[in-house]
């Protein structure tokens, strides 16, 4: 079987006047689909850029980025647009909740952008808020909401229109030790009970043992890939 994505010999060079900065050096990985895998690495070792990648917000300068297949780095910017809007869900270290809007509204909204049925919105909405846990605060706005709730609110909505691959980036980065334990195992259940790919990227290792699979990045390479045989539930995290 064919993996859901695929980096071809990917390199990423930026230019900052008289210097090149070398973020990807040709990187080779390919993940199945309904795999978690945690991209591992500190300040600028690629990771977040390998992210942007897979997300189709930015292009490589070489090499493929094949999802199902296709080369997303060839679409162009409506192509990639679409793909943005219907294969991949984003959850950032900052949760990017319309303040003015509930819980409810700000994953609606999502919803909104790919369907005009209200009726289906409805729904979806509904069972994404019973997926993450938040049936009874729907009503409430982002300024009434926990940080691991205003999370959650944003997994929900990064779900609204059943993409296949979840990209987190430092999901737990502005949270403390037990409400990130929460948030991680709203990613668990999600990739385990929708079969939804996740790549979280991070730099804290301590998360690491809760993924099927840890790629370590350095200066722009894959330095280590390996497979947790037992992966561990996110509530015995210790960091």
């Amino acid at each position: 079987m064919s993996p859901l994505i695929a980096l071809q010999g990917v390199t990423k060079t930026y230019r900052l006047g008289e210097v090149e900065v070398h973020a990807l050096r040709g990187i080779n990985l390919e993940v199945p689909r309904g795999q978690f895998v945690v991209l591992l690495g500190p300040s600028g070792s690629g990771k977040t850029t390998t992210l942007n990648l897979l997300g189709g917000l930015d292009r490589p300068t070489s090499g493929q980025v094949l999802v199902d297949g296709e080369d997303i780095a060839r679409y162009d910017d409506r192509r990639l647009t679409d793909y943005r809007a219907r294969k991949v869900g984003f959850v950032f270290q900052f949760f990017n909740l319309i303040p003015t809007l509930t819980a409810a509204e700000n994953i609606a909204f999502a919803l909104e952008l790919t369907t005009r049925d209200r009726a289906a919105v409805r729904q979806r909405t509904a069972e994404l808020l019973a997926l993450v846990g938040l049936e009874d605060r729907a009503d409430h706005f982002p300024s009434q909401l926990s940080g691991g709730e205003q999370q959650r609110v944003a997994i929900a909505r990064a779900l609204a229109s059943r993409p296949s691959i979840l990209l987190a980036d430092e999901p737990t980065g502005n949270l403390d030790v037990e409400t990130g334990r929460q948030v991680l195992r709203a990613l668990s259940d999600l990739n385990r009970q929708e079969g939804v790919t996740v790549v979280l990227v991070t730099h804290n290792t301590a998360i690491a043992p809760m993924a099927d699979r840890v790629v370590r990045l350095h200066s722009g390479t894959v330095a280590s890939d390996h497979m947790n045989p037992a992966p561990q539930e996110p509530e015995s995290l210790n960091w």
